[in-house]
């Protein structure tokens, strides 16, 4: 398998953990206590890509209870999380149209081959 090829897999890979993290964090948002999730790109061997995910705690909104309490919120954004996602799919839509051109190349090729 040619590199590029190779490296556009991958980066779908980590592309597709980083909107899965977000996903798992816009579900738990209403959840009392739940800490959020990143997920952070890095470039790995050869220009492969991988996805690297962190716990995020900072805590959350506290608010007071009828009964003289404390209880903690998540520490989601859901504004954050939702315009976050908009790049993951520009970039996994790229890499797809990436290997759909290399596609395009190889079966070209082989027509004028034979």
């Amino acid at each position: 398998m040619p590199l590029s090829v190779s490296n556009n897999i991958s980066a779908l890979n980590a592309l597709s953990t980083k909107q899965a993290v977000s996903s798992n964090n816009i579900a738990n948002a209403e959840s009392s206590k739940f800490k959020k999730s990143t997920a952070v790109l890095e470039e790995g061997q050869n220009g492969a890509v991988s996805a690297k995910v962190q716990k995020v705690n900072t805590p959350g909104v506290m608010i007071n209870q009828p009964d003289g309490t404390v209880e903690e919120l998540s520490n989601v954004d859901l504004g954050q999380e939702l315009t976050g996602m908009i790049p993951t799919q520009r970039g996994y839509e790229a890499n797809l149209k990436a290997l759909q051109a290399q596609g395009e190349m190889e079966d070209t090729t082989l027509d004028l081959i034979g």
